[in-house]
């Protein structure tokens, strides 16, 4: 079966809307809240650097080497070079892969319903007419009503599939060549709004005051634990905000002409995400402070503390809207991702055309989807570890799959397949001595110990 290739600017934007999405708006702000501002920024950017950086482009290298699906890439690489136990690497990076994306795109769909909830919310003004008081039990009503969720996350679910039914050149490449320019516009005009806030300088005081005490430095001493737990969150908040370790880029991968510049098209993604990402904490850091609200409200800073902010403004209703809509938008280019990953292992293993793969993902989405939101609102009492199906789908794929799959991937391409890895490069780059030496010590050691020390500290908590 022929493959569609993306154009230059298709992966680019497909690849850059894919980690532009919740992890971004949603979960690095209130990561930014809750370990110290300044704090998180910089060690999220340096485990960017010298972690994210080398397997962005080992996990895309790998697809495009490849031309396979995200189970199959191992072992198709594997097995020119004449190596032997491939099924090995095929479990711990492929199958593991599939099962960390399989409970992704079933909790994912969930909380895309509730953006779409709050969306709905804004535009029929019904959100600014709820007290403040009541922000809290409105969005425990949401959670606790099965029937709102399932249906919300029906609909997001019933869009992705169109677009991915569409193709990768007239569904997904053309939908982040429209909406990613859109995301742009909005992002720089809600961060210019928060940061003209009365009060808005606290919480820009916040963003650049580097608080020691998340990397360790006490007045009681130096606590590793501190900068653990820092150094978690953000190899956690990476992964996710990048898409790594889900087979998402290694599916993109395959779709990116060897012609084109891997070095160019990966800095340019990262690019687009890292400002994301620093633009969703410029947007909801100062105004949660211009409103008198704690930074650190955690996963409900979006969903509780914002509507807050947005009662209190001239034109709160429009600004509200604008909001929920770039959250809207950025989730849609997420969830095309990890649905279309799916469709083209489905193409891949089961042989079949695009219409049907699509059907079969909208089947097992439409299965998850239904045990997550039943779990989460109390239909089923159902508990794992002494967790819902939710809270244990979000914990075992964003912290163990994800980890095990880019730690596989590390290994594979570090000390397996580093030739061929090279050599697809070279097709479009010119890759120099102390890249390669740089990306050998990533790949070799500190990548391996960075996903290591993360595994651990997840099992030992």
């Amino acid at each position: 079966m022929k493959r569609e290739n993306f154009g230059r600017w298709g992966f680019i934007l497909a690849a850059a809307g894919s980690a532009v999405g919740l992890g971004n708006i949603w979960r690095f702000p209130y990561l930014t809240g809750q370990y110290g501002g300044l704090s998180f920024i910089l060690v999220y950017l340096i485990v960017l650097l010298v972690i994210c950086n080398p397997l962005m482009v080992s996990e895309i290298a790998l697809g495009r080497t490849s031309k396979s699906n995200f189970v199959d890439a191992y072992s198709v690489v594997g097995k020119k070079q004449g190596m032997k136990h491939t099924w090995l690497w095929t479990l711990l990076g492929g199958w593991t892969a599939f099962l960390g994306i399989t409970m992704i795109i079933s909790f994912y769909f969930l909380v895309a319903g509730w953006v779409l909830y709050y969306f709905f919310e804004a535009i029929s003004g019904k959100l600014m007419l709820i007290s403040q008081d009541n922000l809290a039990a409105e969005f425990e009503f949401l959670t606790k009503n099965f029937s709102i969720q399932y249906s919300c996350g029906l609909i997001f679910l019933f869009v992705t599939a169109i677009i991915v039914l569409a193709g990768v050149k007239q569904g997904i490449e053309k939908t982040g060549l429209y909406l990613m320019p859109v995301l742009c516009v909005m992002f720089i005009v809600l961060s210019i709004r928060a940061v003209t806030l009365e009060g808005a300088a606290k919480g820009v005081d916040f963003l650049l005051h580097l608080d020691l005490k998340y990397l360790g430095f006490t007045g009681n001493g130096f606590e590793w634990r501190l900068l653990f737990d820092t150094l978690t969150a953000a190899l956690g908040q990476a992964f996710i905000s990048l898409s790594l370790g889900f087979g998402v880029l290694l599916v993109y991968g395959s779709y990116f002409s060897a012609k084109e510049n891997l070095f160019t098209a990966v800095r340019r993604i990262e690019v687009f995400d890292t400002l994301a990402a620093l633009l969703s904490a410029v947007i909801i850091i100062p105004a949660i402070f211009a409103a008198g609200l704690p930074a650190d409200s955690g996963p409900g800073l979006t969903f509780i503390s914002l509507p807050v902010v947005f009662k209190q403004l001239t034109g709160g209703w429009f600004w509200a809207i604008c909001f929920y809509l770039l959250l809207l938008l950025a989730t849609v280019t997420s969830t095309i991702s990890v649905f279309e990953a799916l469709t083209n292992l489905f193409m891949d293993k089961l042989k079949l055309k695009r219409f049907s793969a699509t059907m079969a993902v909208m089947m097992l989405s439409g299965i998850g989807v239904t045990a997550v939101t039943a779990s989460f609102s109390g239909v089923w009492n159902i508990k794992i570890l002494g967790r819902d199906i939710f809270t244990l789908f979000d914990w075992l794929s964003s912290t163990y799959m994800a980890a095990i799959v880019s730690l596989t991937t590390a290994l594979f391409v570090g000390y397996k397949a580093m030739k061929p890895i090279i050599h697809n490069i070279r097709h479009s780059a010119v890759v120099s001595t102390g890249f390669t030496r740089y990306f050998l010590i990533t790949l070799r050691l500190f990548a391996p110990l960075g996903l290591g020390l993360l595994l651990f500290l997840a099992i030992w908590k």
